[in-house]
């Protein structure tokens, strides 16, 4: 029988997958990873809203939030090295697509999922890729550490 979230198992002396949200990518491309997030060097992936979610905070230079706000502190060529990481993400962080996660997101909601969409997504690609979602302390939220608690995804919030 097929799994209903087509969820992969970790192999054995592979560290697990984790999928980060916008503020920890916007850190990975900035060289400033936090030292907890990835001890074993495991292998990084994001979302399609949450890779849309940090393109959109970057391209309008006229908004200052929290991830703009930390390419304020760089010098033009630095901010302009990670932009160009961010609209040509490196080969390094694997970026899940609908494509793949459309299906495993409406059986999600068919099991009782309650969730926003970018949250539904963060818990479809978790499942998908056998991930633990890290989320930065600012979007960790109660709906998705239950989701994740419910259907079996580890999910860990990374402080700063």
């Amino acid at each position: 029988a097929r799994d209903s979230c087509n969820r992969r198992r970790a192999r054995p002396g592979v560290s697990t997958p984790l999928l980060i949200d916008d503020h920890l990518l916007l850190r990975i491309l900035l060289d400033d990873e936090p030292v907890e997030l990835r001890p074993g060097g495991a292998q990084i992936a994001t979302t399609g809203l949450w890779y849309h979610r940090l393109c959109r905070a970057l391209a309008d230079q006229a908004v200052v939030g929290s991830m703009s706000r930390r390419l304020g502190n760089l010098d033009s060529r630095s901010a302009a090295d990670t932009i160009a990481s961010v609209i040509d993400l490196p080969d390094t962080i694997a970026l899940q697509s609908l494509r793949t996660l459309a299906w495993p997101m409406a059986e999600l909601v068919h099991a009782g999922a309650r969730l926003n969409l970018m949250s539904l997504e963060a818990l479809a690609a978790a499942l998908r890729l056998g991930a633990e979602i890290c989320l930065a302390d600012v979007d960790d939220n109660e709906p998705l550490r239950s989701a994740a608690q419910r259907f079996g995804v580890s999910l860990r919030s990374i402080p700063g």
